[in-house]
């Protein structure tokens, strides 16, 4: 007869057998885990980091900026793999790119704790420029600004100011001025670089800024004056900045001047012409106001609302005044802006007129030439209690569009607008027959669509 061994586990009590150890034994098993799991090495120094922070002050400044030096570069290795990688493609994965801005805000968290050593962040930025001079990778302002937060010292400054510069470009050259203006404060510097680079409108605004941050106001008045006239690209910032000095002295002459300006160099011709208009009105110059306020109208464009202009105009304007250009005014909208044309016919209450156009003209086309998805349907939402069937049939038709040769999203487009429709159907006309009717005479018409079926069930 054989005795049954006992084959139960017996327990390995690590916690028991680790704090066993002498110093000697842990250091070896240490050494032994970092050999094989080199990674571990950032944990070991994330919780050395932790256990500092309860240390006295005075015996951890040192080790918490060895610490953080050390962890600055652990976290740029895995930052530098995924931007290397990202660098030589052209770009990568959208997890890889999480990933490695999650290390870069594990270098900026650093950055914020202010142990960094001065060695460490020359030490950085010279590797981290290695990987920023390709320019392939889409980190590039992700890592500027890691430069930015990390320079904090004039030689720290002024040694992001000779990395920038070893790769010249016109870019490279803003952000060293700005630096040399904001950081540096080196005037000197900063205007011998500006002034070799004026050739936008942005430019010129730069050196604005620069002086009136001096208060030097008729140098900042001599340099907008000079870039409105030679700036190219966007002139805003130097036209409105010119416009509200000279309105604010009202003075008529060179506002007007500054206007003129602007129309002959086809630059903020509306946003000025506005400015003077509200000029004039101030003044109580009513003729040159209406003049304005018409000219300005003219320069009305996709990206304004003709009607606030057309609501503006008739606030504005004289009775018999008004009265005698309106209708060109409105005609000029309708060729423009059908939307805004309609709007105008619903404050005249000339319902037929709109109810008759949204069910001729179908969607219309936005500002942009763009197919808008809405429609009309600001317009029939208004004038459903007016003209129910006619809405009904604005929408009913919205939705036929949308079957035919259809998908799943244009289908979900049908079902919200035959929702309309029984709204419609059920709340106003009170036709629950009507609607049942319609309804499945339509199911019954793409019943070989069973996506569209699946979209409207719930109706």
């Amino acid at each position: 007869m054989t005795t049954e061994k006992n084959t139960q586990p017996v327990d390995f009590l690590l916690d028991e057998r680790l704090r066993s150890l002498d110093n000697t034994d842990l250091c070896d098993l240490v050494d032994n885990l970092l050999d094989k799991k080199p990674e571990l090495y950032q944990l070991i120094l994330e919780w050395f980091k932790e256990k500092q922070k309860t240390a006295p002050e005075t015996d951890a400044n040192g080790d918490l900026a060895s610490l953080d030096d050390n962890l600055l570069f652990e976290y740029w290795e895995d930052a530098r793999r995924i931007i290397s990688e990202f660098n030589e493609y052209g770009g990568g994965p959208e997890d890889a790119e999480y990933e490695a801005y999650g290390y870069l805000d594990n270098i900026s968290e650093l950055i914020k704790e202010g142990n960094i050593t001065a060695d460490a962040k020359f030490d950085f930025l010279d590797e981290a420029f290695e990987e920023y001079n390709y320019e392939n990778s889409g980190f590039e302002d992700g890592l500027m600004d890691v430069f930015f937060e990390i320079c904090q010292t004039k030689e720290e400054w002024e040694y992001l100011v000779k990395k920038l510069d070893e790769h010249p470009s016109k870019w490279r050259k803003k952000m060293i001025m700005h630096i040399q203006k904001k950081y540096l404060h080196d005037d000197e510097a900063y205007l011998k670089e500006r002034m070799k680079n004026l050739q936008y409108g942005m430019d010129y605004w730069d050196l604005v800024e620069y002086y009136e941050e001096k208060g030097d106001l008729p140098k900042a008045l001599e340099t907008a004056e000079e870039g409105i006239l030679k700036g190219e690209g966007k002139l805003t910032e130097l036209f409105e900045f010119l416009s509200e000095h000279f309105a604010k002295k009202e003075d008529t002459a060179n506002l007007e001047r500054i206007v003129h300006t602007a129309l002959s160099r086809q630059s903020e011709e509306k946003n000025m012409l506005d400015r003077l208009f509200e000029h004039y009105k101030l003044m109580g110059d009513y003729k040159n106001a209406k003049e304005t306020l018409l000219e300005s109208f003219g320069f009305t464009s996709w990206h304004c609302s003709y009607y606030d202009e057309y609501k503006r105009m008739k606030e504005f304007l004289k009775d018999q005044d008004w009265k005698s250009i309106e209708p060109e005014i409105v005609n000029k909208i309708k060729e423009k802006d059908l939307n805004d044309y309609l709007r105008i016919c619903l404050d005249k209450n000339m319902k037929e007129t709109v109810i008759e156009t949204i069910l001729n003209k179908g969607s219309p086309r936005g500002r942009l030439g763009l197919l808008n998805d809405d429609g009309f349907d600001e317009f029939a939402d208004k004038l459903e209690f007016d003209f129910p069937e006619k809405v009904i049939e604005y929408y009913w038709q919205k939705a036929y569009r949308n079957i035919p040769g259809g998908n799943r999203r244009t289908y979900q487009d049908a079902a919200k607008n035959l929702k309309k429709a029984k709204s419609i159907y059920m709340d106003i006309l009170e036709d629950e027959t009507g609607w049942t009717k319609r309804f499945s005479y339509l199911r019954s018409e793409f019943k070989n669509r069973p996506a569209f079926l699946d979209e409207v069930k719930h109706l």
